[in-house]
């Protein structure tokens, strides 16, 4: 490719990379973690020190936002801005390794005069732009560009390190700029993320690569001085962790104890694999064409590559490798991979080097990736499925609901930095559980916060972790009355009411339903309250169950409001005790009380509405259980006033 189609090249795909990164780019809300980046980004410079001390990330990030957010603004457009920025970047130093990859070192050194930027390795073959299209639409470096965390910059730093190693690997007179850049990239990568280590490790055994065959990195044999270069590159690498010193003790107690459960290696190649080239905005199973694409494509950069693949291979497999080795094979830890993500891009852009006529063949695989990339990205732009968790949604109906006596409840407690960057006032939020969920200390909390309010929004995220015993939904479903309960992306938001006790005495009913596998379900008494209501608050259901034998299937209750057309204006279905008591484990002949939220519509007409009760297949609504001469019972008649 000549230097005037390489630039209107490069050009394309520096546009278009921006394009992606910056389209949509404050249409979600910042989730928790995104939350805790901007929440911490407020304090002083010495306040970030101290929080990232104790942080499960160093604090060269947060810095640099701290700075950002004052060109930029504190919104999330402004606070994103920095990843998406750096992801630009990234792109543009995937073309530059590309380059080298395709062309190996060009006429002129990085000693000697003009430079490495001047060297014709940048324009010697097409394969830079392809891997910089690759790199501009890639599902997860677009993904991390627009989240207000360091992974965007994660990726660069591994990039660029890699880039300028390469360069003063491959001069003549390797000048002590290029040295003293490197050692600042690693330094830099290191304050950025515990997981550097590996980037180092990689970049270490390219340059012993080098040593052994340095035509396979550079494009060009070596007779002399390759032990002296080696050496000066453990210097520089030296140099890097004597300016990490202040934070090494800090790295050291951080790094231990996060490892997932254990994998095995074919699993983790495939999820990972997966991962890297469609990201996580795609189903399971969903297009597998670009994943074997994406696999062809590697294949065929290999082999057409030959030796120019080597230093791309390693950057690659190594950090991947040290991954599965110490255990880091959790999804969640997946995003470390970003570092990989350069280099594979890199080696699937050399296999459009094949010769005529069998270019078509990476041409065909090409559309394919880039087809499944896109795809993934109209999921991450447009499907709700994929949506970060909405904390700006839920706060803003949290104050539209503007309930004079409300209280919020975060579980877990590090919810807190994402959800009160957009609730900063209000009703009080309480994180929970404070340390270790122990029930002696959790449930006074809990009784203390019930008595101080009428209504509970509660934000469960992690809870499996956080609270894996249940303590406090248990709690709450047996103490208040459950309204509504939705999943807001990985957060469950739910909706109490808090009663008190009931005004008057439980209503003797005694009617069965008749079970779909004949067993019988009595309703012993019941009773509701408030008989009279506003519209916007929670009537609560107390109900008395009990089955003359287990049931072998589970049930949900209905609560239907109705007006005076028997239209339903109102419902709330629910598995009995909010899901803590299923059908399923009921014991013949015993008592289960049933605790039932209605929330009543904000915008309901004043008049008399009936609530009616019923039963029905958990897995199958239309299957009502029967009981009198119909599928439902009447409780009785409320007023809206």
């Amino acid at each position: 490719m000549t230097k005037r189609r390489a630039l209107p090249a490069a050009v394309f795909v520096l546009l278009l990379a921006t394009f992606l990164r910056f389209h949509l780019l404050e249409a979600q809300s910042f989730w928790n973690d995104e939350g805790n980046s901007a929440r911490l980004s407020e304090r002083s410079l010495p306040a970030i020190l101290e929080g990232t001390a104790s942080d499960v990330h160093p604090p060269l990030y947060y810095v640099l936002l701290r700075g950002w957010r004052e060109l930029a603004g504190e919104t999330e457009f402004g606070l994103r801005s920095l990843s998406a920025y750096a992801g630009v970047l990234t792109v543009a130093m995937v073309m530059a390794l590309g380059g080298r990859g395709a062309g190996g070192q060009g006429s002129r050194g990085a000693g000697e005069r003009g430079g490495p930027l001047n060297s014709s390795f940048v324009i010697r073959h097409s394969s830079f732009a392809l891997a910089g299209l690759l790199a501009a639409v890639s599902p997860v470096l677009v993904y991390y560009s627009q989240e207000t965390r360091m992974y965007a910059l994660l990726a660069l730093l591994a990039g660029l390190s890699a880039w300028v190693l390469l360069v003063w690997l491959g001069g003549a007179r390797p000048g002590w700029r290029w040295a003293v850049a490197y050692v600042l990239l690693l330094a830099a990568g290191l304050y950025t993320h515990y997981f550097f280590p590996a980037v180092i490790a990689a970049q270490g055994v390219v340059a012993a690569l080098w040593w052994l065959r340095p035509e396979w990195v550079t494009g060009r044999a070596v007779a002399d001085g390759r032990a002296r270069r080696l050496v000066t590159w453990l210097g520089l690498a030296a140099a890097a962790i004597a300016l990490y010193l202040p934070w090494l003790p800090i790295f050291i107690r951080q790094i231990g104890g996060r490892e997932g459960a254990p994998v095995a290696l074919a699993d983790f190649a495939a999820e990972s694999a997966r991962w890297l080239v469609l990201g996580s905005t795609v189903a399971a199973g969903e297009a597998s064409w670009a994943m074997m694409a994406a696999a062809g494509l590697l294949l065929l950069g290999l082999v057409v590559g030959g030796r120019r693949s080597a230093v791309s291979l390693l950057l690659a497999v190594i950090p991947l490798a040290l991954m599965f080795l110490v255990g880091a094979t959790d999804p969640a830890f997946f995003k470390f991979m970003l570092v990989v993500v350069p280099f594979m891009l890199v080696l699937m852009g050399l296999a459009w080097r094949a010769r005529r006529p069998w270019n078509v063949v990476p041409a065909g695989l090409i559309v394919a990736v880039l087809a499944g990339s896109l795809l993934s990205l109209g999921h991450l732009y447009g499907d709700p499925a994929f949506a970060r968790a909405d904390y700006r949604g839920m706060a803003a109906r949290i104050a539209a609901a503007a309930h004079p006596n409300a209280g919020i409840i975060l579980v877990a407690p590090n919810q807190w930095e994402a959800f009160t960057y957009y609730h900063r006032d209000g009703a009080p939020v309480y994180p929970l559980p404070r340390g270790r969920p122990d029930p002696a200390v959790v449930e006074p909390e809990l009784a203390a916060i019930a008595a101080a309010h009428d209504r509970l929004y509660v934000l469960f995220w992690g809870a499996e972790q956080r609270d894996p015993q249940g303590i406090i939904a248990h709690w709450l479903d047996g103490h208040a009355f459950k309204a509504s309960e939705e999943w807001v992306g990985d957060v469950r938001f739910v909706v109490y009411g808090l009663l008190g006790e009931p005004p008057a005495a439980p209503t003797p009913s005694g009617a069965t339903f008749a079970g779909l596998d004949g067993e019988t379900i009595t309703l012993h008494e019941f009773n509701v309250w408030p008989a009279a209501a506003q519209a916007g608050d929670v009537v609560g259901a107390r109900l008395l169950w009990s089955a003359d034998a287990t049931p072998r299937r589970a049930y949900k209750v209905f609560l239907h409001l109705l007006d005076e057309t028997g239209q339903v204006v109102a419902q709330r279905d629910g598995e009995p005790g909010g899901g803590a008591r299923p059908t399923t484990g009921w014991m013949a002949g015993e008592l289960v009380t049933d605790n039932h939220g209605l929330l009543l519509p904000p915008d309901l007409p004043p008049g008399d509405y009936t609530l009616r009760l019923g039963l029905y297949d958990a897995l199958d609504p239309t299957r009502r259980l029967a009981t009198g001469d119909g599928d439902g019972l009447t409780l009785g008649t409320m007023t809206v006033r």
